[in-house]
């Protein structure tokens, strides 16, 4: 900007006066050394970033009005501070590393819209090597599996509390799993727990406790490679005899195997041919082989013979460990998401708008507060996409970069009379809003995500950003605009807390069309590898 009137304080700071330099005959002191063109670009600083302009308002050619820029107003500016975009590299640094580490241990998703089919001849708990076929999920976006963003630290709701009906559909399956018995081949070539439908009775026996000579009177089991009587740790004794319960078994870790077929003790001497293993991502778990295991991308558990031995959703979930095995709690994924990206296109995208809108809004509010901006919108938006939809995964800053968005239209709002056609401006920022919900209509974008970070955006920003005041009664009005949007923004977590943890929605239908359009069949199904035979 030019001077506004020549005599009086402008926004723009005068150079240092290089004549004043001493000459080379002139004695060796001060800067006389340093060129005269390093020391104008090392002090001027009229460059700085303007209120109410910045580098999407010069795209935009959006203008002050000199009219209303008196000596005041003058003075307010020029006390600015011109900060450093320290925490926009730092997090996009960040974000880069982890893309790239992601997907130099997971490696690359088939790349498309729907699903890619897979198929071979794997080894089933009946011994015989069966064609095999399962469908997994494209990634648009060039980067890994669904499975892996989870296990990375994806925003996905079963790994951050109880979800009701995830939990109800493994309750089911230990239900059944309670019932079940050892299945041991009449030939002699191995056993497998099951439930007594799927034991053929004309080649296997279906080793029920209730039919047989049951340890302690019990009903429940038997169970192939493991029995209260032969495991020496930890021992089924005085107060810590096993229930009749065989979802409370736990892993004997020191099994006392019998010598020869004993009679009771059948179930330990046959040999065990399927164990526990965890697919897909809501938890599920099925006794099979090691080879049907690793094909369709499942945890193999060598340890245990039950599956209510093991904990599928710690799997699935990965990072920290739940503390209760029964009760996900990992709410820190409200935030670690904000770091991760769905893919290589995803990533470039959020490189490129943060180094150039997010860089330029720190240079006006500085590190801290673009810092709480960025994090508290991201956090805000995943809380309330996983509210909305809790079945999906999803990753990236989309509430973050939303959050600028709202400082955008405050920035605007509080420089209103600072700029020429302000309705303008407010117009052209809404067409990149809407653009952007747009974007968000796509897989690993969430547009609940987008909604929300731009409300907590919004709030903070108006609480957060500087900005100038045009006599007391505009003075007033903002700061009691400050208090007011700290209470909305305290006001709106709150509420989304209870939605999430409290009273959750578990069914809504018509949210996933705010959230996706089914463009393909399979363009908005969840994230859940299919066994298609």
């Amino acid at each position: 900007m030019d001077e506004v009137d020549r005599g009086e304080t402008t926004w723009r700071r005068k150079a240092i006066d290089v004549s004043a330099v001493p000459k080379a005959d002139e004695p060796a002191v001060g800067l006389r050394r340093i060129w005269d063109k390093m020391l104008d670009t090392a002090f001027d600083n009229s460059d700085r970033r303007q209120l109410g302009i910045g580098a999407l308002g010069r795209c935009l050619n959006r203008q002050w009005r000199r009219d209303r820029i008196d000596s005041d107003i003058k003075k307010q500016l020029d006390d600015f501070s011109d900060h450093r975009p320290y925490f926009t590299y730092w997090v996009t640094v960040v974000q880069i590393i982890v893309c790239i580490v992601s997907i130099s241990v997971y490696g690359l998703a088939p790349v498309g819209f729907g699903r890619t089919q897979q198929e071979s001849l794997v080894l089933k708990p009946s011994l015989a090597f069966e064609p095999v076929g399962y469908q997994e999920p494209d990634n648009l976006w060039i980067g890994p599996k669904s499975a892996a963003l989870i296990h990375l630290g994806a925003k996905y709701a079963p790994c951050m509390r109880k979800d009701k009906p995830t939990w109800d559909k493994i309750y089911k399956n230990r239900e059944i799993e309670n019932h079940s018995a050892c299945c041991i081949r009449n030939d002699g070539s191995g056993c497998i727990q099951s439930a007594q439908e799927n034991c053929n009775d004309l080649f296997s026996t279906w080793y029920s406790w209730r039919d047989f000579l049951p340890p302690n009177n019990r009903t429940r089991g038997s169970v192939c490679g493991q029995d209260p009587r032969s495991c020496h740790r930890p021992a089924s004794s005085g107060a810590n005899v096993w229930p009749d319960d065989l979802t409370k078994w736990p892993i004997c870790k020191d099994v006392i195997k019998p010598e020869g077929a004993r009679n009771g003790l059948e179930p330990m001497t046959c040999d065990l041919i399927g164990r526990p293993c965890c697919i897909g991502i809501r938890g599920e778990c099925i006794i099979t082989t090691r080879e049907y295991c690793q094909f369709v991308n499942g945890y193999f558990h060598e340890e245990a013979t039950l599956c209510s031995q093991v904990s599928c959703m710690d799997e699935v979930c990965g990072m920290i460990s739940f503390l209760n095995p029964n009760v996900p709690d990992q709410f820190y994924r409200l935030w670690t998401s904000i770091f991760l990206h769905a893919g290589i296109v995803h990533c470039v995208l959020t490189v490129i708008l943060q180094m150039f809108l997010m860089r330029d809004l720190e240079k006006l509010a500085g590190p801290i507060r673009i810092a709480v901006i960025y994090i508290g919108s991201g956090i805000g938006g995943n809380l309330a996409s996983a509210i909305f939809s809790p079945d999906r995964a999803e990753v990236g800053p989309a509430g973050s970069q939303l959050g600028l968005m709202g400082m955008l239209f405050v920035e605007v709002l509080q420089s209103w009379q600072l700029l020429q056609r302000p309705w303008t401006s407010l117009l052209k920022l809404l067409g990149i809003f809407i653009f952007l919900i747009i974007i968000g209509l796509f897989p690993w974008v969430d547009n609940y995500a987008h909604i929300f970070g731009f409300l907590f955006g919004l709030l903070l920003s108006f609480a957060l950003l500087p900005y100038v005041t045009f006599g007391e009664f505009d003075r007033r009005r903002k700061i009691a605009t400050i208090i007011i949007c700290l209470l909305l923004a305290a006001g709106l977590l709150a509420t989304l807390i209870v939605l999430f943890y409290v009273t959750p929605i578990y069914a809504c239908n018509a949210c996933e069309y705010i959230n996706c359009i089914p463009w393909t069949s399979d363009f908005c199904k969840n994230y859940e590898i299919l066994i298609t035979y």
